[in-house]
C-alpha cells in the first residue's frame, strides 16, 4: 500500500454523494477502482538511516541484565556513595568492600531487590536506590526475505518489531505472518504483524539476546479483497477460511457494498479460473461462511446506484431538491401553497417527469399548478410515484432549454414505428421549440406547456402538420383555439400525437413564412400522378400566399384562413381557378365565379358558432353548399379583386408662406391650384419663384440615376485596377499615375442621396390653366419660402460671398463683386442655379460675355468651377466625378 496519506474510501462516497441528488443512474462494473497491493509491507516504507541505540527510554522491570549492562547504585543516609557497576563477561557486578555479585540473567526487579536487601543488611542505617545507567548492545542477524539481510548491533531494549523497522523491514515476497526468532538453534517467538496491524496486540514481540536470528520466510497464501471495503488489499492467510473473516480483515463492508451482488474468481485444479456467486446464500451470514482459498480473489461490489422512494422537486421553487416518497403522495404534498414558489413561476402549468421501470420508458405529464393549489386533491393534484420529478417553470426561462435534457431523452427512445414523444411549438405562443409530449395530450394541453398565447393570436385558425410513420407522409389538419376552449373535450380540441408540428398565428401577421417548411414538405412529397395538397390565394384578402390544403377543405376554409378580405376588396366576386388534366391531353384551366359576400358570411357564421352565438343549421346548410362554396382541389386558387378606382387615402404637406399650412387629404385628380386654394392662397412676403416642391416618384427617378452613376463608376474603378497588369511597362508611365488618381476619387466619392425636387413655375400654377394643371401625389411636398435678398457667390473667385440682390444687375457685376474669377476659375463653364432649381449654363468661345449679361433672381447661386486643364491628374480625377454626381442630382424634372 502507498505510503502517502490516501483519501479515505468514506470520503470519497461523502465527496460523490454531497452534490445536487440525481435520480440519474450509473453503471455498476465489476472493475476494481484501485490497484490491490499487498497489506501491511508499508509499515516499513520510513527506513532509518542509521542503527545506533536507543538511549533514554525507560527499562522495564523485565528487562534481563547481561554483561555490558552498567547498574547505578546510590547510598544514603549513614553513607551517601554513589557506584557505577559495569556487570562483568563472567555476570558479575564488582561492589567495592563487599565483592562480587551475580546478577546476569536476573529480571532488573530481581537485581534491584537483591542489591537493596544486601546493603540494608549489612550497613546499618544505609539505604540503597538502584537504577539502569548505558545499557549494553547486543548482535542479531537477519535472514530470509528481508530488505537488507545481515548482522546488526542494536540496543539490550530492543525487541523483534523494533529490530524489523529498523533495519529496512519485510519484502513483499516475505510473510508478514510467521516471523521467527532463532535463538541458538530453538525457535523461542513466530510474530504475527497482522496481530499488530489489525488489533494493536504485540504479541510474541519479545526483546532480543546477543546472537539472536531473525528469519522471515516466503509469503503464505494470499486472498484478493477489492471493491466497496474499507481496505481494499491483497491479504495473507493463516488459518482465516471464511469470507466473513477476509471481509473483517479489510475493515468491514462500506455502506455501498452489495455482499449478495459480490462473487469470487477462483482458480481450479486444472489452471482454468471459475466465479463462485453468492446466489444461493440465504442471507450474510451464510456468505460470510462460505469459504476461501489461496488466490481466490473476493469482488465486493456496490449497490445498485438507484434512489428509490423519493420524488424530486426543481424550478421556480424555494426549496428545490428530494423528498421522501409516501403512498398516497400527490403535488400539493411537495407545494402546499404559494409560498413554496418563487416569484415569476408559471402558475399554469407544471410537468411530471416519470419513467416506467418495467419498459425503461419515460414520459411526461402535464398539470395546472394553480388548480392544483386551489383545489388539493382534486383532479389536477395528481398521484406521485417513486422517482418522479416534478418541475415548476421560470416564465422568464425558455422553455425548451428548460426542457432540452428531457426531450434528448425521449428522442433517444425513438424507433422507426415509434417517434420520439415530441411535439414542436411554433408561432404566437410565449415559448416555442420542441417540447416534450404528454400521452393523450390535447391542443389545449400543449397550448399550456408553450406558456399560453401570445397577445394577438388568432384564435380561429392554426395548422397542425403531422407525419405519418413509417410511409413518413405529412399531412395537414386546421384548427380553432376558440372552438377548443368552447368544446375542450370535443373533436374541436384535438389529440396531439408524438411529432405533431402545430403553428399558431397573430392576427396581424403573414402566415406563409410560418408556412414555408411544411409547404416545401407537400411539395416533395408530391409524386407522379398526384398534384401538391396547397391551395393559393391572391389579391385583396389580408394574408395571401400559399396553404397546405386540408382535408374537405371549402372555399370559405380558405378565406377564413387568409384572415378575411381587406377594406380595397371588391366584395361582389371572386374568382376560383382549377387546373385539370385530361388523358392524353394538355392542362386545362377552368374558372369559377363566387358570391365573396357568402364566403364571408359563413366565415362570420363559423367564428360566432365558434363563440357559441349562433345555431349550427344556418351555418352548415351555407357551408355544404357545394355550388356556393365548392371543396377545394389541389393546386386551386382563388383570387379577390380590388375594387374599382380605389384610392387609398392621401395626404400632402404645405409649408412656408401659404395662410394655413398644414398636412392637407387630397382625393384623386386635385391639383396643386386646388390646393394652394384650400391652403389659402400665398402670403404677401412669398416668394413663389423659390417654392421647393418634392415628390417621391422624381426622388426614386434621381436616386436610380445616381445609382446607375456609382454603378459606372464601379466598373470604370474595376477597369482602372485591370489595366493596370495588362502591360508591365504602362506601371510608372504617366498615364498609369492618371489612373491611380481616379480610382482614388472614385473610391473617396460618397453617395449621394436624391432629393426629389421637381422644378415648378409656382405663379403660373396657381392661375388654374387647364395647361398648367399639376396633379399631386400621395407625399408630395410644397415649401414656399420668403423672398430673399441676396444672391450667392461660390466656387472659384477670389471672395466667394453673398451679395444683396439688386434688379438692374446682372452675373457680370455679381462676380465682379467677389473679386472675379481666380487664376484657376473657368469661367466659360460657369453656371447659375436659380432659386426654383432652374440651371443657366453657356458653353461656347464667347461665353464670358454671354453669362455676364444673364439676369439673375433673388436666392440665386452664382458658380464658377476649376479649370481642369490648368489640375493635375488627382485634383482632375476629383472635379471630374464630382462634377458627374452634382449633374445626377440635379437630374430632376422641370415644370
Amino acid at each position: 500500500m502507498p505510503s502517502t496519506m490516501e483519501e479515505s474510501r468514506l470520503e470519497v462516497i461523502a465527496e460523490e454523494k454531497s452534490g445536487p441528488l440525481s435520480l440519474a443512474e450509473t453503471q455498476q462494473d465489476q472493475i476494481m477502482t484501485s490497484d490491490l497491493s499487498l497489506f501491511g509491507y508499508d509499515i516499513f516504507s520510513d527506513v532509518p538511516t542509521t542503527f545506533a541505540p536507543v538511549e533514554g527510554i525507560p527499562v522495564p522491570a523485565s528487562y534481563i541484565i547481561g554483561p555490558g549492562d552498567t547498574l547505578i547504585v546510590q547510598l544514603y543516609g549513614k553513607l551517601n556513595v554513589e557506584y557505577k557497576l559495569v556487570v562483568t563477561r563472567d555476570g558479575h557486578i564488582l561492589i567495592p568492600e563487599y565483592g562480587p555479585v551475580k546478577v546476569a540473567g536476573l529480571g532488573f526487579d530481581e537485581s534491584e531487590r537483591l542489591i537493596t536487601e544486601g546493603f540494608e543488611r549489612r550497613v546499618i542505617g544505609v539505604r540503597a536506590v538502584v537504577t539502569m545507567g548505558a545499557l549494553r548492545t547486543v548482535q542479531i542477524r537477519l535472514a530470509g526475505d528481508v530488505v537488507k539481510p545481515g548482522i546488526y548491533t542494536v540496543g539490550g531494549l530492543s525487541t523483534l518489531i523494533d529490530a524489523l523497522l529498523s533495519t529496512g523491514g519485510v519484502q513483499t515476497t516475505g510473510s508478514l505472518r510467521n516471523i521467527q526468532l532463532i535463538r541458538g538453534s530453538e525457535r523461542v517467538a513466530n510474530l504475527d504483524l497482522y496481530d499488530l496491524l489489525l488489533k494493536g496486540h504485540s504479541g510474541q514481540d519479545i526483546y532480543l539476546a546477543h546472537n539472536d536470528t531473525i528469519f522471515v520466510p516466503p509469503i503464505g497464501p494470499v486472498v484478493y479483497v477489492g471493491g466497496e471495503v474499507q481496505r481494499p488489499a491483497i491479504y495473507e492467510l493463516r488459518g482465516e477460511t471464511s469470507v466473513g473473516q477476509m471481509i473483517d480483515m479489510a475493515g468491514g463492508l462500506l455502506p455501498t457494498a452489495s455482499l449478495k451482488d459480490s462473487h469470487i474468481e477462483r482458480i481450479e485444479e486444472g489452471g482454468f479460473r471459475s466465479l463462485l456467486d453468492f446466489s444461493n446464500a440465504n442471507d450474510e451470514m451464510a456468505i460470510r461462511k462460505m469459504g476461501v482459498s489461496n488466490g481466490d480473489f473476493l469482488r465486493v461490489l456496490a449497490l445498485e446506484d438507484q434512489l428509490r422512494d423519493v420524488v424530486l422537486l426543481s424550478g421556480q421553487v424555494q426549496r428545490p431538491g428530494g423528498y421522501q416518497y409516501r403512498e398516497g403522495m400527490r403535488i400539493s404534498d411537495l407545494i402546499d401553497s404559494a409560498r413554496a414558489l418563487l416569484p415569476g413561476a408559471d402558475m399554469e402549468f407544471l410537468l411530471i417527469k416519470r419513467e416506467q421501470r418495467e419498459t425503461l420508458l419515460n414520459h411526461v405529464l402535464y398539470t395546472n399548478l394553480l388548480k392544483v393549489l386551489e383545489t388539493p386533491g382534486g383532479e389536477a393534484d395528481l398521484l406521485l410515484q417513486p422517482r418522479d420529478q416534478v418541475q415548476v417553470f421560470n416564465l422568464a426561462q425558455e422553455r425548451e432549454k428548460a426542457l432540452a435534457s428531457v426531450v434528448r431523452n425521449l428522442e433517444l427512445q425513438a424507433t422507426d414505428y415509434r417517434p420520439a414523444r415530441v411535439v414542436e411549438l411554433r408561432g404566437a405562443l410565449r415559448f416555442s421549440g420542441r417540447l416534450p409530449l404528454q400521452e393523450g395530450a390535447r391542443l389545449l394541453d400543449v397550448v399550456a406547456l408553450g406558456g399560453g398565447l401570445s397577445v394577438g393570436a388568432d384564435l380561429h385558425y392554426g395548422v397542425l402538420a403531422r407525419t405519418r410513420h413509417p410511409s413518413s407522409e405529412v399531412e395537414i389538419h386546421s384548427f380553432s383555439l376558440r372552438a377548443a376552449r368552447q368544446s375542450p373535450t370535443s373533436e374541436h380540441n384535438p389529440f396531439v400525437s408524438p411529432g405533431d408540428r402545430l403553428y399558431f398565428f397573430f392576427e396581424k401577421q403573414a402566415r406563409s413564412s410560418l408556412l414555408v417548411n411544411e409547404v416545401k414538405r407537400l411539395r416533395e412529397q408530391a409524386r407522379y400522378g398526384a398534384d401538391e395538397n396547397l391551395v393559393t390565394i391572391l389579391g385583396e384578402v389580408q394574408h395571401g400566399g400559399v396553404y397546405p390544403r386540408v382535408p374537405e377543405m371549402r372555399a370559405s376554409d380558405l378565406l377564413c384562413a387568409a384572415g378575411g378580405l381587406t377594406r380595397k376588396a371588391n366584395g361582389v366576386t371572386a374568382e376560383l381557378s382549377r387546373v385539370s388534366y385530361r388523358s392524353g391531353a394538355s392542362a386545362n384551366t377552368e374558372h369559377m365565379s363566387l358570391d365573396s359576400q357568402l364566403l364571408l358570411r359563413i366565415c362570420l357564421l363559423k367564428r360566432q358558432l365558434e363563440k357559441g352565438r349562433r345555431n349550427r343549421v344556418e351555418y352548415q346548410a351555407l357551408y355544404d353548399d357545394d355550388r356556393l362554396n365548392p371543396r377545394l382541389t389541389p393546386l386551386d386558387q382563388m383570387t379577390f379583386s380590388r375594387k374599382s378606382g380605389w384610392l387609398d387615402q392621401a395626404s400632402v404637406t404645405v409649408s412656408g408662406e401659404v395662410r394655413h399650412p398644414g398636412v392637407y387629404t387630397i382625393e384623386r385628380g386635385e391639383t396643386l391650384c386646388q390646393l394652394l386654394k384650400r391652403a389659402g392662397g400665398l402670403t404677401s412676403e412669398a416668394y413663389p419663384f423659390g417654392a421647393v416642391f418634392t415628390r417621391e416618384s422624381v426622388r426614386a427617378m434621381q436616386q436610380q440615376t445616381i445609382d446607375q452613376l456609382h454603378a459606372q463608376l464601379d466598373n470604370l474603378m474595376v477597369e482602372l485596377s485591370l489595366s493596370h497588369s495588362f502591360n508591365n511597362r504602362d506601371k510608372s508611365s504617366h498615364e498609369w499615375g492618371g489612373k491611380q488618381d481616379y480610382l482614388k476619387a472614385i473610391q473617396q466619392l460618397e453617395r449621394a442621396e436624391a432629393n426629389g425636387r421637381l422644378v415648378v413655375d409656382l405663379k403660373r400654377h396657381s392661375r388654374c390653366r387647364r395647361k398648367d394643371l399639376l396633379r399631386l401625389e400621395p407625399g408630395d411636398s410644397l415649401s414656399v419660402p420668403r423672398q430673399p435678398d441676396y444672391v450667392q457667390v461660390t466656387g472659384q473667385v477670389y471672395v466667394p460671398t453673398s451679395h444683396r440682390y439688386e434688379p438692374q444687375r446682372r452675373v457680370a457685376d455679381y462676380l465682379a463683386l467677389s473679386g472675379g474669377p481666380t487664376v484657376i476659375g473657368k469661367l466659360s463653364h460657369a453656371y447659375v442655379i436659380q432659386a426654383n432649381g432652374e440651371v443657366l449654363s453657356h458653353k461656347g468661345s464667347r461665353i464670358s460675355k454671354r453669362i455676364a449679361r444673364n439676369k439673375v433672381m433673388p436666392g440665386a447661386r452664382i458658380y464658377v468651377p476649376l479649370n481642369v486643364d490648368r489640375m493635375n491628374a488627382t485634383e482632375k480625377a476629383q472635379t471630374w466625378v464630382q462634377t458627374l454626381v452634382n449633374s445626377a442630382i440635379l437630374a430632376g424634372v422641370v415644370l
